[in-house]
C-alpha cells in the first residue's frame, strides 16, 4: 500500500494529476490533501489534511 500511495503522491506532485480515491482505510486517507466524509449518502464532512503522511 505505502508504493502506490507514494507513486500517486508523486503522480499528483511532479505532473499535477488530479487523484480522487474511496477507501475505508484511515492510513491511506492520510495521504490526501483534502478529505471528504460521507454518511448515508450525504456529505458528512469537507475538510483539507494539515498534515498530509
Amino acid at each position: 500500500t505505502h508504493e502506490i500511495m507514494e507513486l500517486l503522491t508523486r503522480l499528483n506532485t511532479e505532473l499535477g494529476l488530479t487523484i480522487a480515491m474511496v477507501t475505508h482505510e484511515a492510513d491511506v486517507a492520510g495521504y490526501a490533501e483534502r478529505t471528504i466524509r460521507f454518511l448515508d449518502g450525504h456529505v458528512a464532512s469537507d475538510a483539507m489534511n494539515l498534515e498530509v503522511v
